[in-house]
């Protein structure tokens, strides 16, 4: 995925860029073929087909190019466990098939390989399958596969803890792989982060009681209808439990470990805890941080959580934990702060200096993205979401979910509640940009509804109404990105793609 999110095109009016553009031509291309495979009868598609796509269970089910598409999407979000032996052989077919000028080997040369197929040799095979898994060489991949290994020998056959040497805390934003932490061998305790700050009024944690309120109802009130009544009823309980485990951390651990990826949902958590940190007296305490925002066998890298059926994979992150400095500490805590004022500017100066954290200012800046857009009120996954049905016509919101993950955001940070939390004052306001054609009875929340953009929804892509400017407030949600209010027929900060910074106007 690339890290530079913020020239999103090249016109700078529109939020997609080439790349983005190249991913759905290629998936498309991918999923025509595996569609003509299950019409031909091949078992492994059909198999494909019946095993993960729910309507297949349906009599008479027939695929449809979407659902190839989606499958083909999926696809790459499954991690690989890399063999060095199969590998050594997908380089020697490969190898062949560029002497022979084999069409679909010839796309996978890089720049610096564009030379005639018969000067290349094995080792420039085995460079573009380093590369296609995520690594700079052949020798990096060999290291990656050494060390998953002998990872896999520790979790088999070693007693030993990994963070025995400490009293430690495991804090991540979900509880994604705390089951994997202990099939690894960890022995320490795990501090779940659930709180979704990339959506809903976020203040400061000070005060206490506040932060509480604030977000204890926005969590029941935008996510109640879509999770069970026992999780909802203990969202007061949950935020109260973290930030009394963060305010005391150094009193009851010796090392403190923040495992994070790359997007906004994770770099806001982050922001969060170091936050706290700043405040607590650390000299008897170590923080160190797992983060990455990629890894090898992964085509399509969304979280760590992808990797949480694969404890040596876990494991082998933990020999690539880091410290977090003071500095680091002192610059998320800046973040988190500015996050939570009702003027984004400073939030925006933060992504532009200097940074200990290239991936939280990334991730910033796509927040940035969700102020309402210049020219039609629409934040950028709303302007996502609609152009996926305009392009691919009426679909389930899972399927919108799918297509935004693995094609279109260039950096993904929501769950699928959290989606539906955006598109539902889409249909439900006075004005719709989406019409719901029909509900289903349905115990997944992203396949009860069957929605189509409107006209209306089709002038906001083309950026000739603004969303903002439509609607009082009878629109049945209050917007905010962290600490800023979005108002409707009034002046708000927008994000401006040509300035490529928030202006209010």
């Amino acid at each position: 995925m690339s890290k530079t999110i913020f020239g999103v095109n090249e016109r700078q009016d529109i939020p997609f860029s080439d790349s983005i553009e190249s991913v759905r031509l290629k998936h498309q291309q991918q999923a025509q073929q595996l569609l003509d495979a299950y019409n031909n009868g091949d078992p492994q598609a059909v198999d494909k087909f019946h095993r993960r796509v729910a309507d297949a269970a349906s009599p008479g089910y027939k695929p449809s190019l979407l659902h190839a598409r989606l499958l083909v999407a999926s696809d790459n979000t499954i991690p690989r466990r890399l063999s060095l032996e199969k590998l050594k052989k997908e380089s020697k077919e490969l190898l062949k098939q560029l002497k022979t000028a084999a069409p679909e080997a010839l796309k996978r040369l890089e720049p610096r390989l564009h030379v005639k197929a018969a000067t290349l040799k094995l080792a420039d095979a085995q460079y573009i399958i380093a590369r296609e898994n995520g690594l700079p060489s052949w020798a990096k991949l060999k290291h990656h596969i050494t060390a998953m290994s002998d990872a896999r020998e520790h979790i088999n056959h070693s007693p030993s803890s990994p963070d025995a040497e400490y009293t430690t805390l495991h804090i991540r934003c979900g509880d994604d792989i705390e089951k994997a932490l202990l099939s690894g061998g960890f022995k320490g305790d795990f501090l779940e982060i659930s709180n979704p700050f990339p959506q809903g009024h976020v203040p400061h944690f000070d005060s206490l009681e506040a932060f509480i309120k604030i977000r204890t109802t926005f969590l029941t009130q935008h996510y109640g209808s879509y999770v069970t009544e026992d999780r909802m009823q203990n969202t007061e309980a949950e935020i109260r439990n973290v930030e009394d485990a963060l305010r005391h951390a150094p009193e009851h651990y010796e090392r403190i470990v923040l495992w994070y990826e790359h997007d906004a949902f994770d770099q806001l958590s982050k922001a969060y805890v170091l936050a706290h940190l700043a405040e607590l007296d650390l000299n008897n305490t170590l923080v160190e941080c797992i983060q990455i925002n990629s890894f090898p066998g992964v085509k399509k890298f969304i979280g760590i959580g992808q990797l949480s059926s694969i404890p040596e994979a876990i494991l082998t992150l933990w020999s690539q934990r880091q410290a977090i400095s003071p500095a680091m500490i002192a610059y998320g805590a800046r973040c988190w702060l500015a996050f939570t004022k009702d003027d984004p500017l400073e939030l925006w100066r933060l992504t532009e200096e200097e940074s200990p954290f290239s991936d939280m200012q990334q991730a910033l800046k796509r927040m940035l993205m969700e102020l309402p857009w210049a020219g039609n009120g629409l934040s950028l996954t709303e302007h996502l979401s609609l152009d996926i049905l305009a392009r691919e016509g009426e679909m389930r919101p899972g399927a919108i979910f799918s297509l935004l993950m693995t094609e279109s955001d260039p950096q993904p940070f929501l769950g699928d509640i959290m989606l539906l939390a955006i598109l539902r004052p889409l249909w439900e306001a006075k004005h719709p940009a989406i019409t719901v054609l029909e509900k289903f009875r349905d115990e997944n929340p992203m396949r009860q509804t069957l929605l189509s953009i409107t006209d209306l929804g089709r002038s906001l892509l083309e950026k000739n109404t603004d969303w903002l400017t439509l609607h009082d407030r009878q629109l049945p949600v209050d917007r905010h990105v962290g600490g800023v209010h979005i108002s409707y027929n009034k002046k708000n900060w927008y994000w401006n793609p040509i300035l490529r910074k928030p202006v209010f106007e």
